[in-house]
């Protein structure tokens, strides 16, 4: 491993960029991000950064806009200051959902962001979990995808059984055989269709849930309103006990408190690629994803 790698730290996520350089035994480069009367960014740098490869952490958390223009800023200090490689480590990749355009009047948002992010000398950018694989295609700069499922199935070994895991749409089943393949346990699929950006509708549960205690799991959780409507059908349709969830991302947006709160959830976890605010009321249990993102820097040092 070379000793000349660096790693930086946004402000969206610093717990977790600290526990990435800590587990990769590089340093943490100081920075100074702060801002002027007028509300612009104001960032320096003042790690030496000449050489040296960097790796900046920083999840696109809301505001999405300011946390990727902060990311923006520290990439072009690091490419002017000579830098050997700058690398961008994204816990959480906003707009990663927008993969898609379902009218004429509405923008490709995955690409949008995907070539900003490409403008900015980056050599190599790391995700975790992304929404969709098919996102990658719209980046010109190389994307590595890191996965946080180990880590959260190492937690969940211990759910009682007979036990089930449940995909709350078609488009998470794969995601969900990788649990089910990590746990020893068969997978069922909830049908939804979904009403609005935050309301969703269960139409049904396809395989057997009848009789046996459930985990429901998704790559986020936003506003709740999938995770809720899940629990509703597979307790429909016989599971017993309170639900378990698990997500790599917890947003927690919106209604999601509410919606959650509302239907029988044993506990939910998450990993910390975004911040978990400890006032929210909800069984929430916190993983960290920082050794899936030290597996996947590892091979470039």
């Amino acid at each position: 491993m070379t000793t000349q790698a660096l790693v930086v730290s946004g402000t969206s996520n610093t717990v977790l960029a600290a526990q990435v350089a800590h587990g990769l035994g590089l340093e943490l480069g100081a920075c100074r991000i702060e801002r002027f009367p007028d509300g612009e960014l104001d960032v320096e740098l003042l790690a030496e950064v000449k050489g040296r490869d960097v790796y900046i952490v920083q999840s696109l958390i809301a505001p999405a806009g300011e946390h990727l223009l902060e990311l923006a800023l520290l990439a072009d200090i690091a490419h002017r200051g000579g830098a050997h490689s700058v690398n961008a480590v994204v816990p959480y990749l906003g707009y990663a959902r927008h993969d898609r355009r379902e009218t004429r009047r509405e923008p490709l948002g995955a690409r949008v962001m995907a070539e900003l992010l490409g403008a900015r000398h980056l050599s190599r950018l790391i995700c975790l979990d992304l929404h969709s694989l098919a996102v990658e295609g719209c980046f010109p700069t190389p994307v590595e995808h890191a996965t946080a499922i180990p880590l959260l199935a190492e937690h969940l070994k211990a759910m009682p059984r007979p036990a089930v895991v449940v995909s709350p749409d078609l488009g998470g089943l794969k995601r969900a055989e990788v649990y089910a393949k990590q746990l020893g346990l068969p997978v069922a699929l909830v049908h939804k269709e979904r009403l609005s950006g935050a309301d969703v509708s269960a139409r049904a549960v396809v395989g057997d849930v009848k009789g046996k205690h459930v985990l429901v799991v998704d790559d986020m959780i936003s506003t709740g309103g999938t995770m809720a409507a899940a629990v509703t059908a597979v307790l429909a349709a016989g599971a017993v006990g309170k639900v378990t969830l698990a997500a790599t991302h917890g947003l927690f947006v919106g209604q999601a408190v509410e919606r959650l709160q509302a239907v029988p959830v044993e506990k939910i976890w998450v990993s910390n690629s975004v911040p978990v605010k400890p006032t929210v009321a909800l069984p929430v249990e916190v993983v960290s994803a920082a050794g899936a993102l030290v597996s996947a820097v590892k091979p470039w040092l």
